[in-house]
Protein backbone atom coordinates (compact mmCIF):
# COMPACT_ATOMS: atom_id res chain seq x y z
CA UNK A 1 0.00 0.00 0.00
CA UNK A 2 1.34 3.40 -0.95
CA UNK A 3 1.89 5.63 2.07
CA UNK A 4 -0.08 8.89 2.03
CA UNK A 5 2.02 11.95 1.20
CA UNK A 6 3.33 13.84 4.27
CA UNK A 7 1.21 16.76 5.40
CA UNK A 8 2.60 20.26 5.26
CA UNK A 9 3.32 22.09 8.49
CA UNK A 10 0.39 24.44 7.79
CA UNK A 11 -2.03 21.53 7.38
CA UNK A 12 -0.81 19.90 10.58
CA UNK A 13 -1.21 23.15 12.53
CA UNK A 14 -4.69 23.80 11.17
CA UNK A 15 -5.77 20.31 12.23
CA UNK A 16 -4.12 20.36 15.66
CA UNK A 17 -4.78 23.89 16.84
CA UNK A 18 -8.20 25.28 17.79
CA UNK A 19 -9.52 28.22 15.85
CA UNK A 20 -9.30 31.60 17.56
CA UNK A 21 -12.04 34.16 16.98
CA UNK A 22 -11.12 37.73 17.80
CA UNK A 23 -13.64 39.97 19.62
CA UNK A 24 -15.99 41.94 17.39
CA UNK A 25 -14.51 45.24 18.57
CA UNK A 26 -11.05 44.14 17.43
CA UNK A 27 -12.35 42.90 14.08
CA UNK A 28 -14.16 46.18 13.41
CA UNK A 29 -11.03 48.12 14.34
CA UNK A 30 -8.92 45.95 11.99
CA UNK A 31 -11.42 46.45 9.15
CA UNK A 32 -11.32 50.21 9.67
CA UNK A 33 -7.52 50.16 9.64
CA UNK A 34 -7.48 48.14 6.41
CA UNK A 35 -9.96 50.52 4.74
CA UNK A 36 -7.90 53.52 5.77
CA UNK A 37 -4.73 51.94 4.44
CA UNK A 38 -6.33 51.14 1.06
CA UNK A 39 -7.47 54.75 0.58
CA UNK A 40 -4.04 56.17 1.33
CA UNK A 41 -1.91 53.53 -0.41
CA UNK A 42 -1.53 55.46 -3.68
CA UNK A 43 -0.11 58.45 -1.84
CA UNK A 44 2.30 56.47 0.30
CA UNK A 45 6.03 56.39 -0.27
CA UNK A 46 8.00 53.17 -0.52
CA UNK A 47 9.30 53.68 2.98
CA UNK A 48 5.79 54.16 4.31
CA UNK A 49 4.68 50.97 2.57
CA UNK A 50 7.39 49.03 4.39
CA UNK A 51 6.20 50.45 7.70
CA UNK A 52 2.63 49.45 6.94
CA UNK A 53 3.77 45.94 6.15
CA UNK A 54 5.55 45.82 9.50
CA UNK A 55 2.39 47.06 11.23
CA UNK A 56 0.22 44.44 9.51
CA UNK A 57 2.71 41.74 10.46
CA UNK A 58 2.64 43.03 14.00
CA UNK A 59 -1.14 42.78 14.14
CA UNK A 60 -0.99 39.16 12.98
CA UNK A 61 1.68 38.47 15.57
CA UNK A 62 -0.48 40.06 18.27
CA UNK A 63 -3.39 37.80 17.39
CA UNK A 64 -1.10 34.77 17.40
CA UNK A 65 0.35 35.74 20.77
CA UNK A 66 -3.15 36.28 22.13
CA UNK A 67 -4.23 32.81 20.98
CA UNK A 68 -1.13 31.02 22.26
CA UNK A 69 -1.16 32.97 25.50
CA UNK A 70 -4.80 32.06 26.18
CA UNK A 71 -4.08 28.39 25.50
CA UNK A 72 -1.02 28.28 27.76
CA UNK A 73 -2.95 30.09 30.52
CA UNK A 74 -5.30 27.12 30.67
CA UNK A 75 -2.60 24.48 30.44
CA UNK A 76 0.20 25.72 32.68
CA UNK A 77 0.96 26.91 36.18
CA UNK A 78 1.06 30.49 37.43
CA UNK A 79 4.75 30.96 36.59
CA UNK A 80 4.22 30.02 32.96
CA UNK A 81 1.15 32.24 32.67
CA UNK A 82 3.06 35.22 34.01
CA UNK A 83 6.00 34.63 31.67
CA UNK A 84 3.75 34.35 28.62
CA UNK A 85 2.02 37.60 29.55
CA UNK A 86 5.27 39.47 30.21
CA UNK A 87 6.66 38.31 26.86
CA UNK A 88 3.49 39.38 25.03
CA UNK A 89 3.51 42.79 26.73
CA UNK A 90 7.13 43.51 25.82
CA UNK A 91 6.60 42.29 22.25
CA UNK A 92 3.58 44.58 21.88
CA UNK A 93 5.49 47.53 23.35
CA UNK A 94 8.43 47.02 20.96
CA UNK A 95 6.14 46.55 17.97
CA UNK A 96 4.36 49.83 18.70
CA UNK A 97 7.69 51.65 18.49
CA UNK A 98 8.92 49.89 15.35
CA UNK A 99 5.78 49.71 13.19
CA UNK A 100 4.92 53.43 13.10
CA UNK A 101 1.79 52.81 15.14
CA UNK A 102 2.36 54.22 18.59
CA UNK A 103 -1.03 55.95 18.75
CA UNK A 104 -4.47 55.76 17.14
CA UNK A 105 -5.32 59.07 18.78
CA UNK A 106 -2.45 61.49 19.37
CA UNK A 107 -3.09 64.19 21.96
CA UNK A 108 -1.86 65.48 25.30
CA UNK A 109 -5.45 66.32 26.29
CA UNK A 110 -7.25 63.61 28.26
CA UNK A 111 -10.58 65.09 27.08
CA UNK A 112 -9.57 63.99 23.58
CA UNK A 113 -7.95 60.65 24.39
CA UNK A 114 -10.46 59.23 26.87
CA UNK A 115 -13.60 59.62 24.68
CA UNK A 116 -11.79 58.05 21.72
CA UNK A 117 -11.90 54.64 23.44
CA UNK A 118 -15.72 54.60 23.58
CA UNK A 119 -16.92 51.55 21.63
CA UNK A 120 -13.38 50.30 21.04
CA UNK A 121 -12.78 48.71 24.44
CA UNK A 122 -15.43 47.36 26.86
CA UNK A 123 -14.63 49.84 29.65
CA UNK A 124 -13.74 53.51 30.18
CA UNK A 125 -10.00 53.85 30.92
CA UNK A 126 -8.72 56.51 33.30
CA UNK A 127 -6.56 58.93 31.31
CA UNK A 128 -4.88 61.39 33.70
CA UNK A 129 -2.57 64.12 32.46
CA UNK A 130 0.76 63.67 34.25
CA UNK A 131 2.79 66.43 32.61
CA UNK A 132 3.45 68.14 35.95
CA UNK A 133 4.96 64.90 37.30
CA UNK A 134 7.24 64.56 34.28
CA UNK A 135 5.15 62.06 32.28
CA UNK A 136 3.42 63.90 29.42
CA UNK A 137 0.46 62.17 27.80
CA UNK A 138 1.17 61.34 24.15
CA UNK A 139 -2.05 59.56 23.15
CA UNK A 140 -3.61 56.12 23.06
CA UNK A 141 -4.56 53.18 20.87
CA UNK A 142 -6.58 49.96 20.97
CA UNK A 143 -4.56 46.78 21.48
CA UNK A 144 -5.00 43.02 21.81
CA UNK A 145 -2.56 41.46 24.28
CA UNK A 146 -2.48 37.78 25.26
CA UNK A 147 -6.21 37.30 24.81
CA UNK A 148 -7.21 40.71 26.22
CA UNK A 149 -8.82 43.58 24.37
CA UNK A 150 -6.88 46.44 25.93
CA UNK A 151 -6.57 50.20 26.01
CA UNK A 152 -2.97 51.34 25.59
CA UNK A 153 -2.17 54.77 27.01
CA UNK A 154 1.12 56.27 25.87
CA UNK A 155 3.19 58.56 28.09
CA UNK A 156 6.65 60.02 27.70
CA UNK A 157 9.58 60.22 30.08
CA UNK A 158 12.40 62.21 28.52
CA UNK A 159 13.51 60.21 25.46
CA UNK A 160 11.64 57.13 26.67
CA UNK A 161 8.11 55.87 25.98
CA UNK A 162 5.81 54.21 28.50
CA UNK A 163 2.98 52.00 27.26
CA UNK A 164 0.28 51.48 29.88
CA UNK A 165 -1.97 48.52 28.99
CA UNK A 166 -5.37 48.33 30.70
CA UNK A 167 -8.10 45.66 30.58
CA UNK A 168 -10.82 44.27 32.88
CA UNK A 169 -9.39 42.06 35.61
CA UNK A 170 -9.80 38.29 35.54
CA UNK A 171 -8.50 35.30 37.49
CA UNK A 172 -5.66 34.79 34.97
CA UNK A 173 -4.20 38.27 35.46
CA UNK A 174 -2.00 37.53 38.46
CA UNK A 175 1.55 38.75 38.13
CA UNK A 176 4.48 40.17 40.04
CA UNK A 177 4.20 43.90 40.83
CA UNK A 178 7.47 44.48 38.94
CA UNK A 179 9.41 42.52 36.35
CA UNK A 180 12.19 42.90 33.80
CA UNK A 181 12.48 41.18 30.43
CA UNK A 182 15.11 41.66 27.71
CA UNK A 183 16.12 45.02 29.15
CA UNK A 184 12.55 46.33 29.57
CA UNK A 185 10.95 47.21 32.89
CA UNK A 186 7.35 46.27 33.73
CA UNK A 187 5.04 47.28 36.56
CA UNK A 188 1.71 45.63 37.37
CA UNK A 189 -1.21 46.57 39.58
CA UNK A 190 -4.99 46.22 39.76
CA UNK A 191 -7.63 48.73 40.82
CA UNK A 192 -11.44 48.98 40.64
CA UNK A 193 -11.84 45.91 38.47
CA UNK A 194 -9.09 46.83 35.98
CA UNK A 195 -5.64 45.33 35.45
CA UNK A 196 -2.72 47.62 34.60
CA UNK A 197 0.64 46.72 33.05
CA UNK A 198 3.17 49.48 32.26
CA UNK A 199 6.17 48.75 30.01
CA UNK A 200 9.19 50.91 29.17
CA UNK A 201 12.88 50.85 28.37
CA UNK A 202 13.46 53.51 31.03
CA UNK A 203 14.91 52.53 34.39
CA UNK A 204 12.74 50.58 36.82
CA UNK A 205 12.86 53.53 39.24
CA UNK A 206 11.36 55.78 36.55
CA UNK A 207 8.57 53.30 35.94
CA UNK A 208 7.85 53.04 39.65
CA UNK A 209 7.59 56.85 39.78
CA UNK A 210 5.12 56.71 36.89
CA UNK A 211 3.05 54.08 38.68
CA UNK A 212 2.89 56.23 41.82
CA UNK A 213 1.89 59.31 39.82
CA UNK A 214 -0.82 57.45 37.90
CA UNK A 215 -2.31 55.79 41.00
CA UNK A 216 -2.21 59.04 42.98
CA UNK A 217 -4.06 60.89 40.21
CA UNK A 218 -7.06 58.59 40.62
CA UNK A 219 -7.47 59.15 44.36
Amino acid sequence: MTAPPPRSLGEALREALPAYEAPEALREWARAQASSEMHSLDRASKRRDIRRFAYAAGLVAALAIGWSGARIFHASGDGSRAQVLVTALVDTHVRSLMADHLTDVESSDHHTVKPWFAGKVPFAPNVPELQSQGFPLIGGRAEFVAGHTAAALVYGRGPHTINLFIWPSSASDAGAPTATYNGYALAHWSSHGLTYWAVTDAASSELEAFKRAYVASLQ
